[in-house]
C-alpha cells in the first residue's frame, strides 16, 4: 500500500482529529518532492512554481473534505446539529421545526356605513411591507370596524409602527385605515438553538403531574413559540414572578404563546393530575371532551391557561461615530438586535450564545454587543433596555410569567455618539 505525508482525519476517543490546510499542504508538497527524488530529480516546491500552485489547489480540496467530515461528525450529535440532520433527530423525539409565522396589527377601517370589505383587503406600512385583512367586516353606523391585518411576509421582519398604516390596494366604500398599537411581530423559522432546547425539554413529555411534563407536551404543539409553566404545590394561594401573578393553592399556572387553544388546551389536561387546580386571572377558557376513554355523552372539561399579551420593551444602542461606521447602521443594528431577539444568537463558532426572549425571563441589554459586533464596522459602547421608549438607563429587565416580550425594530433607538 502506498504511504503519504498527507495527514489524514483520525478517529480518536475524543471524537475525529482533522489538520490545518497549512499541515496538508506540507504533506503534499512532501509527496511530490519524494516522487520526483525516487527518479534521481529534484523537484522546487516553492508555490510559485506550476506544482506549487498545483499542490495548494490539492491542499484546499482535502482540507474541505475534512471539514464537510467534521461537520457530517457533528450533526449526529443532537447539541451540534442543524439542517435537515437536526430536523431528523426531532422526528425521534415526535417533533418537527416551527414554520415561520407571520406578524399582524390590529386596525380600525373607515368607510361608508353598511358597505362590507371583503377579507384580503391590503394596506401598506411605511417599511414597505404589505398587510391583507384576515376577516370579511362591515362598517358600522359611525362609519367603522375593526379587523386584523396579517403581514403577507413571514417572520419577525414586518413592523408597523402606531398610525403607520395607509391603504394600499382601495376598494369600494373604503375611505381610511389607523392603528393604535403596533403590529405583533411575527416568528421566523425556528432556529437550530431554539429547537434544540426545546428537544432537550421535550425528554419529559413522557411524564405526567409534573411542571417540566405539562411544559414539554405545551411546546411540543406546533406553532407554539414559547411557554411557561409554574406549580403552586402548597396549600396556600401564592404571587409569583416580576408581575406577582396570582397562583391559587394545589394549582398549576400555565402561559403559552401560538397554537391552536383546543390542541394547547388538550396538551395541559393529557399531563395534569386528578384534582389539580389552574390559575384564572386574565386565562383563556377551554371546553374540551375525554372521546378516549369514554362513549358519549362524554366528560367535559374546562382547561384554563394564559394567551399572554405582548408586552413591548424597548432597547437603546448607542454605538461609536468612528470614520468607518456605515451609512445604514441603524438598519443594520436594529435588525440584528431585533432578531437576537426573537430568535436568540449565536457566534458562528459557538463560543457566544444569547438566549432569546421569553415569558418570564431576564433579558440583558449587554448580551445584544456580540450580534452588534458581528455585523462589522460597528462598535457598541452602551446598550440599555426598559419598557418605556428610548431608554436612558436601565442594564436588564425581567418579564412576568404573564407577559410575552416582543422588541421590534421600531422599538430599538439606535444614536452614533462621539468616543
Amino acid at each position: 500500500m502506498a504511504t503519504t505525508n498527507v495527514p489524514l482525519p483520525t478517529f480518536t476517543s475524543a471524537g475525529l482529529l482533522t489538520y490545518s490546510e497549512q499541515a496538508i499542504l506540507t504533506g503534499i508538497l512532501a509527496d511530490y518532492v519524494a516522487a520526483w527524488a525516487a527518479t534521481g530529480k529534484t523537484l522546487s516546491s516553492a508555490l510559485a512554481t506550476p506544482q506549487g500552485q498545483l499542490s495548494s489547489s490539492q491542499s484546499y480540496m482535502v482540507a474541505d473534505f475534512q471539514a464537510a467530515l467534521a461537520q457530517l461528525i457533528a450533526n449526529v450529535d443532537p447539541l451540534t446539529a442543524s439542517g435537515a440532520f437536526q430536523d431528523a433527530l426531532g422526528r425521534i423525539y415526535l417533533l418537527t421545526r416551527n414554520a415561520a409565522t407571520y406578524a399582524t396589527v390590529l386596525a380600525t377601517v373607515t368607510g361608508v356605513v353598511g358597505q362590507p370589505l371583503a377579507a384580503g383587503a391590503q394596506v401598506k406600512s411605511s417599511d414597505g411591507t404589505i398587510w391583507a385583512s384576515t376577516t370579511s367586516v362591515v362598517f358600522g353606523s359611525a362609519g367603522t370596524a375593526t379587523v386584523t391585518f396579517q403581514a403577507t411576509t413571514s417572520g419577525s421582519a414586518p413592523v408597523a409602527g402606531i398610525n403607520d398604516l395607509t391603504i394600499y390596494q382601495r376598494s369600494a366604500g373604503w375611505e381610511g385605515v389607523s392603528n393604535s398599537v403596533s403590529s405583533t411581530p411575527g416568528q421566523d423559522v425556528e432556529g437550530r438553538a431554539a429547537f434544540e432546547t426545546r428537544r432537550q425539554e421535550s425528554v419529559q413529555i413522557g411524564g405526567t403531574g409534573s411542571a417540566e411534563s405539562v411544559r414539554a407536551a405545551v411546546a411540543a404543539v406546533t406553532n407554539v413559540s414559547d411557554v411557561y409553566v409554574y406549580n403552586n404545590g402548597s396549600t396556600s394561594a401564592i404571587t409569583y414572578g416580576a408581575t406577582n401573578y396570582p397562583i391559587p393553592a394545589n394549582s398549576i399556572m400555565v402561559a403559552a404563546t401560538g397554537g391552536t387553544t383546543a390542541v394547547v388546551a388538550a396538551a395541559i389536561h393529557s399531563k395534569l393530575d386528578a384534582g389539580c387546580g389552574m390559575s384564572s386571572q386574565g386565562t383563556t377558557s377551554v371546553t374540551i371532551q375525554d372521546t378516549v376513554n369514554y362513549v358519549a355523552p362524554y366528560p367535559t372539561y374546562v382547561v384554563r391557561y394564559v394567551v399572554p399579551p405582548a408586552t413591548q420593551v424597548y432597547i437603546t444602542v448607542n454605538v461609536a461615530n468612528l470614520t468607518t461606521l456605515p451609512s445604514n447602521y441603524i438598519t443594520q443594528v436594529q435588525k440584528a438586535v431585533a432578531s437576537a431577539f426573537i430568535n436568540g444568537y449565536s457566534a458562528a463558532d459557538g463560543s457566544i450564545n444569547v438566549s432569546r426572549a421569553r415569558i418570564g425571563g431576564q433579558i440583558i441589554a449587554a448580551e445584544y454587543a456580540a450580534p452588534i459586533q458581528a455585523i462589522g464596522n460597528i462598535t457598541p459602547v452602551s446598550i440599555f433596555i426598559g419598557f418605556s421608549a428610548s431608554p436612558t438607563s436601565g442594564a436588564s429587565v425581567t418579564m412576568g410569567i404573564d407577559q410575552q416580550p416582543v422588541c421590534p425594530a421600531l422599538n430599538i433607538t439606535v444614536n452614533a455618539i462621539t468616543v
